[in-house]
């Protein structure tokens, strides 16, 4: 594979982005780190940014190989994707996972939740199941269920499944969106395509939808949780165990639909020893102790740190790997 790689590293600082969110523990890691490393600076641009990459100068500035690094705290978007690699011959980034998200804070990276009202009684929901309601693909292998009954629910035979949020996917997707195509509705390689869903509402007002309406199901963040709306345990498998998003799943890599914040890295870049070196530190006991330190975010599990450190050790900044949070059960 072909990289751009140039001749030197510049003896200027690191430059990387920070959504605005890590306004706090971004300035405490570079100030820990360049106190332990201090022939690594590194410059973090600023103003910090917004969580979305075509609003944010500072992470298009990365896309577009004027930085080094920079922190996300959503998924990777096709869109930014697609810029970066025009900007560096066609190989992506590496996507490294370096804290968990704070479960339940709004706005704080929470754990995505499948919702519904309280009053329905389903406990639980598959993959293959979620997949059969919210994609038109079904690469899962569902069968499209006619009412709540066929999810299992006993005595809501003819009850329909009233899909809420559409506006969330319906154009560019949503944060949550992205993380509920990625990792359900996609499969091998395959991207999974969204049942349409028009006049359902978008994602902002899902909670008061779904809080109104006993037949309908959405999903949302842990941190938008209102009275009457509750979320469904989610399972891997049909016969697998099912899990609540809780800060205790969280921690123990059991809740699949939990997020990170992520460290982006250019490949192969004549900087490549000194973003390890950075790498390290934020997977680092100092790194994820500052993390504690911030009273918002979590520190990674011991599964998610040990892959990502495997990544940074084994691949370096080389493009094209992702290391993403593969929940046990």
């Amino acid at each position: 594979m072909i990289t751009a790689t140039p001749a030197a590293c510049p003896a200027s600082p690191l430059r990387g982005s920070a959504p605005s969110i890590l306004k706090t523990l971004a300035p405490a890691w570079r100030d820990d780190f360049v106190v332990r490393f201090p022939d690594t600076p590194v410059e973090l641009l600023t103003p910090f940014g917004p969580p979305q990459g075509a609003l944010d100068p500072g992470l298009e500035a990365f896309l577009e190989g004027r930085a080094d690094f920079a922190f996300l705290t959503r998924e990777i978007a096709e869109a930014d994707l697609a810029t970066f690699r025009k900007s560096h011959r066609g190989v992506s980034p590496s996507v490294v996972p370096v804290a968990t998200g704070a479960w339940d804070r709004f706005g704080y990276v929470d754990a995505v939740a499948i919702v519904v009202n309280s009053a329905n009684p389903i406990r639980r929901l598959s993959y293959r199941q979620l997949d059969a309601i919210f994609s038109s693909s079904r690469l899962r292998g569902g069968s499209v269920p006619t009412d709540w009954a066929a999810l299992g629910v006993a005595g809501w035979r003819g009850r329909p499944i009233h899909i809420l949020g559409g506006g969330g996917w319906a154009g560019e997707e949503s944060a949550r969106a992205l993380t509920i195509r990625r990792r359900i509705l996609s499969i091998g390689g395959r991207r999974g395509r969204w049942k349409p869903a028009p006049d359902s509402g978008s994602e902002a007002d899902v909670v008061d939808r779904v809080a109104a309406d006993p037949l309908a199901i959405g999903f949302t963040g842990m941190g938008h949780l209102k009275v009457n709306v509750r979320p469904v345990a989610i399972a891997l498998g049909d016969r697998s165990p099912a899990y609540l998003p809780t800060a205790g799943t969280i921690a123990a890599d059991r809740y699949p639909l939990a997020r990170t914040v992520d460290l982006l890295l250019a490949p192969a870049t004549a900087c490549g020893a000194r973003l390890r070196t950075f790498a390290r530190y934020l997977l680092s006991d100092a790194g994820q102790a500052q993390i504690g330190a911030s009273g918002v975010f979590q520190p990674l599990s011991k599964a998610t740190l040990r892959r990502s450190l495997q990544s940074v050790d084994r691949q370096g900044v080389r493009g094209n790997t992702m290391v993403r949070r593969r929940p046990r059960g």
